[in-house]
């Protein structure tokens, strides 16, 4: 009845984004493959501890990004010398209670074929460590700082999930090992009485609005022919796909809004029936105040 668009916080609209910017990807990735090129999967981290502010490591992490693409060791050498025809880059974090907040950069390289990935490898960290440093970022070690999978390498290093899930839905899968947890396992938590689990989603929630979480090199799109739509159009496309299920009268749907129970007549449309969501509605006009509304739906609830 009606989305957020946030890819970040919500994980209805989030599965609804991700997915389409999957197929995206998946695209290009076939299309690059079969004119001969390779996609690398390449990881850009840096140290962090718990007493790092996640909105801090951001600003940071976005600050040695541009200085990594913008100096001429990427622009000018990379770029030419490796055939880098575009990139796609995934803003992803996830969070242990031993070193807080980590978040990372995935992305994936367009790239000619034949070279070595440990010479290159070794370039790339050089100029990434440089960019940390000089944006107020601790230098990466050279064994964690950069990690470089070739395209066969890295739909195994994936396993089950494959580039484009890698890429598009990192911040919805699990975190890796017992230890480290994504976001949206908080929100699970959170939900099961977890506070600090509740506390932790909010502030990643704070620190990622507004924020991208894939971002396409000038041109990558129009190369590989895919139409450019916005999260908001994603969701508006799929929208009209979705199935008709009963008409509710605007006075009524006000209703439903001043005692906040979208969420309800959801549950309903889907696990009961239209008479179901009438007598519901029918019952919300005698509903008391919305001051008193805690109390009073939770009778409404049991009746309906």
């Amino acid at each position: 009845m009606q989305t957020c668009g946030s890819v970040w916080s919500c994980p209805v609209c989030s599965s609804k984004i991700s997915e389409r910017r999957r197929l995206e990807i998946s695209t290009a990735v076939e299309k690059w493959t079969k004119q001969g090129g390779e996609v690398l999967l390449v990881t850009l981290t840096f140290p962090h501890s718990r007493d790092d502010n996640l909105k801090d490591l951001l600003l940071k992490q976005s600050e040695a990004s541009k200085k990594f693409k913008g100096r001429s060791a990427y622009s000018k050498h990379l770029r030419s010398f490796y055939g880098i025809k575009g990139t796609i880059r995934s803003l992803e974090t996830t969070y242990s209670e031993a070193n807080g907040w980590h978040p990372h950069l995935h992305e994936l390289w367009f790239v000619k074929r034949g070279f070595s990935i440990v010479q290159l490898r070794n370039y790339v960290y050089t100029a990434w460590s440089r960019a940390c440093v000089d944006s107020g970022l601790e230098c990466p070690s050279s064994a964690n700082g950069v990690d470089i999978r070739s395209g066969d390498f890295a739909a195994n290093y994936v396993a089950k999930w494959g580039l484009d899930y890698e890429i598009a839905k990192a911040h919805i899968k699990k975190g890796k090992g017992k230890k480290s947890k994504t976001p949206f396992q908080f929100l699970d938590e959170y939900d099961n009485g977890d506070m600090q689990a509740g506390a932790l989603f909010r502030e990643y929630a704070e620190a990622f609005k507004g924020k991208r979480q894939l971002f396409w090199s000038r041109g990558l799109k129009e190369f590989f022919d895919i139409e450019a739509k916005t999260d908001k159009e994603v969701l508006e496309e799929q929208l009209r796909k979705a199935k008709l299920v009963m008409h509710i009268k605007r006075s009524d749907w006000l209703n439903v809004v001043k005692h906040k129970a979208q969420a309800y007549i959801l549950t309903l449309a889907e696990l009961r029936s239209k008479h179901d969501i009438y007598k519901f509605l029918e019952q919300l006009k005698h509903a008391p105040p919305p001051d008193l509304r805690k109390r009073s739906q939770l009778q409404l609830l049991k009746s309906a």
